[in-house]
């Protein structure tokens, strides 16, 4: 199981809907001014959940359980920090050599083992009361768009003492978005987009929908996605569903697991869909597509030329 599908279980757990509505889509990221400063300790900062977190001391023994936390710290040099990581934590290759802790699902126990002092994770789910209740300091993240992810680099730079750092990866980050951004809200057409999750079930399909990083990717990269009106942001549709909604554009983050263009094509009803009948059924590295952390700028990019090939050669 990837992490982004194991995410989307987890996910699924606190969500509720199902089906497509019509949704309006900005058309670039937002700017904003990135300010951040050394801070005293004791610190509190607020998470995605909105809670507050209050740490006495600066942190010095780290565990990520989420592969995107794990990138964040190693990008801003900070990889000193990790005592411990989730298990699908690859990159960079460093990361491959510090102790697992397991999946999304893992025990509190097996974290705690580490001596952590702080603990970085994603979404809710089940795992950040049980640690906190023994008294651990947990940061939950749960971007919600591409600023969400710029914000979270920004965090764990302030409580692990690099700000700077992060300051420059968000900027340089920012500038590479911003760039695709300035190219795709003109273009003439902006093709209509299925992101494929997790086809385990070829009847019911895991896309992403509304309120997440994926999406927010796709609008900047000049498409609109077709699963957007959902009510949750990682949605199961049927195939009829998907058929009524028309994608021109089929992206498969799930291809390096088995999916190919040929299965695609091949699902029962799906003959009628215009990118199954003009051939644009797209594999994308869902490795950097499903984190939000330092190599989403490689995402947009990769994203915006499988939408527009004729702008971004």
């Amino acid at each position: 199981m990837t992490w982004l599908r194991a995410l989307v279980l987890v996910i699924l757990a606190a969500g509720c809907g199902g089906g497509i509505s019509p949704a309006s889509v900005a058309s670039a990221v937002p700017s904003a001014t990135v300010t951040a400063s050394p801070a005293p300790f004791p610190m509190t900062i607020t998470d995605d959940r909105g809670r507050l977190l209050t740490l006495a001391a600066e942190p010095r023994r780290v565990v990520a359980i989420a592969p995107s936390a794990t990138e964040i710290v190693f990008a801003i040099g900070a990889g000193d920090r990790l005592v411990a990581v989730d298990d699908f934590s690859d990159f960079p290759a460093e990361a491959k050599a510090l102790p697992k802790v397991g999946g999304t699902r893992t025990s509190p126990e097996r974290i705690v083992a580490h001596r952590p002092d702080l603990i970085l994770a994603v979404t809710q789910g089940n795992l950040a009361p049980g640690l906190e209740a023994q008294g651990q300091a947990v940061i939950v993240f749960d971007a919600q768009d591409v600023e969400g992810v710029y914000k979270n680099i920004l965090l764990v730079g302030k409580v692990l003492g690099r700000d700077r750092a992060a300051q420059d990866l968000v900027q340089r980050m920012r500038s590479r978005i911003e760039a695709v951004a300035a190219r795709t809200k003109d273009v003439a057409a902006k093709p209509r987009v299925l992101h494929e999750v997790d086809a385990t079930d070829p009847a019911r399909i895991f896309v992403a929908g509304p309120s997440n990083f994926i999406d927010s990717m796709i609008t900047i990269a000049g498409g609109v996605n077709v699963a957007a009106g959902a009510q949750r942001k990682f949605p199961q549709l049927s195939a009829e569903e998907i058929v009524r909604a028309d994608p021109e554009v089929i992206v498969l983050g799930d291809a390096k697991y088995g999916v190919t263009v040929e299965s695609v094509r091949a699902r029962s009803g799906w003959q009628g869909i215009a990118a199954v009948r003009t051939g644009r059924i797209l594999a994308i590295d869902p490795d950097i597509v499903s984190r939000p952390g330092p190599r989403l700028a490689d995402a947009v990019e990769e994203y915006a030329r499988l939408l527009h090939p004729a702008v971004f050669r």
